[in-house]
Formats: C-alpha cells, structure tokens, sequence
C-alpha cells in the first residue's frame, strides 16, 4: 500500500510557469511529483485512486483529474508516464517504422482493440509499442498541452542503461511495486531484457528473477541483481535471492533526484526517474 497522502487541497503553487509536474497513470491510481528549482525542498509527492466502480478506465482517469484542480495549472513542464500492460520491446530499426511497429504490436495482442503508441528509449536503442484504451491519449495531451507520453518502462531503462555503459560484467534490475515487478538486464552495458509481471508476493518474485538469470545464463558468483520500489518487498525478496545469488543489493539512489526535495526517497520511483531522464 502507498504511504502518499490523496489530498491535494493543500497545494497551492503561485508561479505554476515554474514548476514541472510528472504523472505516472496505472489502472487503479494516479500518481504524481511537482517541483521547481526555484525553490529550495520543493518535491510534493500525492496519490489520487481512480474509482474501482467505473467501468472505462478513461473515464474514471477524467474524473479523478477534474475532481483536482491542482493537476490542471499551466506548468511550464509536464510528462506523462503510463503502466500499460499490453506492450512489445522491439528494435530501433522496427521502432523508426511505425506502421510496422503497429503490426508487431498486433502480432503479439491480436485482440486488442486500443490505440497503439510508441515510445522510442534512445540510449537503449530499442523502443515499445503498447496500446491505451481508445480516448486515453487524446483526453492526456488536451488536458495537460500535448505533454510527452511515456510507457512506465521508458525510465527505469533508461536510468540504468547510462550506469552500466562499459560495465564488463551482467546485472538485473527490479523494480518492486504494488501492482508486480519491472525487470531490466544488461549484459556488458547492452540491454537484454524489459519486462513487467504480475506478482501476488515476494515467492513469484524470486521464481520469476531466478528463471530469467538461469535464462541468461548469469553467474552467480560475479553477476548482479540490484533492488529498487517497495521496501517491505525488497526486505522479503533479497535473502530468497541471496541463497543463489553472491550479490544482491538495493540500487544506487540517483544522487539527482536528492536535489528535488528532502522527500525524494517517499516519492514514486519511477517518477523520480523520469525527473533525472527528462530534466
């Protein structure tokens, strides 16, 4: 469960022309960070549930942002990242073709019937296709200016792509959160593998990282797995993995990200990533 507070009646920003606000969309919550470097300690992290009765997940996203008038300022910056669960990774020579990029999306979610997108990750020269529900894109870029549309991979990817450049050995990354976990794994600076599953506990977690490593054929003397997202999960899942695995550890917390505000680490991972990617 989330430690964000959901009242966003105490937000008041004066200058909204200098603050970035960054949104993370999932089916069941919004979440989102504002800060500005005009300010010293400015991070104000909130969490805002979509209705569990509505049927549309559009719709319930349109009335949890109209219902906070703080999401609607004219900020000078604002990005958007989306937990779509019906995506593909594919290569940036498919990526610069977008009609044949919908297709490989197709192939792989015949009966998906959304809007597909495409999000190119540049220092992993690779890029996903994924699919919102039909209007969902639309409603993002009239409400908040054409912002930028970010499948929820885009930063994890992209942060740990730029720390392991000329690293001679393979890690993986995870990413632990309510609704499963994230997976990204480099081999000697080059990604090999995104992926997002659905995970009840931290036993899913371990059988679904230790088949991937045994898949990679990662050592288990000298490769990584390193840690990020819910603590009381990363406290279950390192000692499964420490049974197989010599190191396993929490993830190097961007040294940037500390300059948002002293609440940085309370904040959503994801979005703190994106700050770093996108600033």
């Amino acid at each position: 469960m989330s430690h964000l507070s959901t009242d966003t009646s105490d937000i008041s920003i004066k200058r909204p022309d200098l603050w970035t606000l960054l949104l993370a969309v999932e089916r069941e919550r919004i979440q989102f960070i504002l800060y500005t470097p005009a300010q010293s300690n400015s991070l104000i992290s909130r969490e805002i549930p979509l209705s569990a009765g509505e049927s549309s997940w559009t719709s319930a996203l349109e009335d949890a942002v109209y219902e906070h008038p703080v999401l609607l300022d004219d900020y000078g910056s604002v990005a958007v990242v989306v937990n779509a669960p019906h995506f593909v990774v594919l290569p940036s020579s498919v990526m610069d073709d977008e009609e044949l990029a919908e297709q490989a999306f197709a192939a792989s979610f015949p009966d998906d019937d959304g809007d597909v997108l495409t999000c190119k990750l540049p220092q992993c020269e690779v890029g996903v296709a994924y699919s919102l529900p039909a209007g969902m894109q639309g409603f993002l870029q009239r409400t908040f200016n054409n912002a930028p549309i970010y499948h929820h991979l885009y930063p994890l990817c992209e942060h740990f792509k730029g720390l392991n450049a000329g690293s001679g050995i393979s890690r993986m990354f995870i990413n632990l959160h309510s609704n499963g976990m994230d997976m990204v794994v480099y081999r000697k600076g080059e990604m090999m593998l995104a992926n997002s599953f659905p995970v009840r506990n931290a036993n899913d977690a371990a059988f679904l990282a230790l088949h991937t490593w045994q898949s990679f054929e990662m050592d288990a003397l000298s490769d990584e797995i390193q840690l990020t997202g819910d603590k009381r999960l990363r406290d279950e899942l390192a000692p499964r993995l420490r049974e197989y695995v010599r190191y396993v550890m929490p993830a190097i917390y961007p040294v940037a990200a500390m300059r948002l505000g002293d609440n940085a680490m309370k904040a959503p991972f994801d979005l703190i990533l994106l700050a770093t990617c996108v600033s």
